[in-house]
């Protein structure tokens, strides 16, 4: 499982121009990114592979829990994606602002046709 996360982190690095940025020192955000990923009915996805990709910063995965939720913590306030994906289901993105508040995004994959 950790090495399809690994492979999403090298495909979503990509997507923000191919390498890694030098870490800017910037405000570090307390409050937590959730993030929930669910299928098309509302069931849980547990084990999904979750990304969150900053502009600027370190990329960061995690692997959901039995209910479907991870939690970011300590982030760089500033723009990012969020990318979930799981066997079976067609990968999803959004895009985040970290600010001063805590965030939660939720994500409702399709079945892969």
């Amino acid at each position: 499982m950790k090495a399809k996360c690994a492979h999403l982190v090298f495909v979503a690095v990509l997507m923000f121009g191919g390498s890694f940025a030098a870490v800017i020192a910037q405000d570090t955000i307390e409050k937590p990114l959730v993030i929930e990923v669910k299928n098309a009915t509302g069931q849980p996805l547990k084990h999904a592979c979750v990304t969150y990709i900053p502009k600027n910063g370190e990329v960061q995965f995690r692997n959901a829990d039995e209910h479907g939720r991870v939690e970011f913590r300590n982030l760089t306030a500033g723009e990012g994606r969020v990318v979930a994906k799981v066997s079976g289901y067609t990968a999803q993105k959004k895009s985040v602002i970290i600010g001063t508040s805590a965030e939660t995004i939720a994500f409702a994959l399709e079945p892969r046709r």
